[in-house]
């Protein structure tokens, strides 16, 4: 399932805006809910950004994203899943999410400046998934 990337999640950026998410807090099991910010790149805002092995493209699972259902690769949901803070939020960067994969246009904007969106966070994680 493509994820749905509309107005209400993915609102056309501007300048050197990027989006960050805000991954809410809960355990483990609980439903993953985030919300998009944009945010100009260059005024320091602190979030910490995630690496990550997309994995199949077909083998999603659900989350909500600024209130709006949205489909995530499972790799990234479990990935999420051990990010997640029991009690406060995390502000993240992760390509799959804070870049509009539907519109070929930011796409060609965003990829060329990641290097410079991993060498601004605070930490940068890399998860390959689960061990086997």
């Amino acid at each position: 399932m493509e994820p749905l990337t509309d107005r209400r999640t993915h609102r056309p950026l501007t300048g050197d805006n990027i989006r960050l998410l805000t991954l809410q807090p809960g355990l483990f099991n609980d439903p993953i809910h985030c919300q998009l910010e944009q945010v100009s790149l260059g005024a320091g805002h602190a979030y910490e950004a995630l690496s990550y092995v997309w994995g199949n493209a077909r083998d999603t699972a659900p989350m909500i994203l600024d209130r709006t259902p949205y489909h995530i690769t499972k790799n990234l949901e479990c990935a999420l899943r051990y990010l997640r803070y029991k009690e406060s939020p995390r502000v993240l960067w992760v390509d799959a999410i804070c870049i509009n994969q539907n519109d070929p246009d930011e796409k060609s904007e965003q990829v060329p400046i990641m290097g410079e969106i991993y060498s601004k966070a605070t930490k940068v994680y890399a998860w390959l998934g689960e061990a086997d």
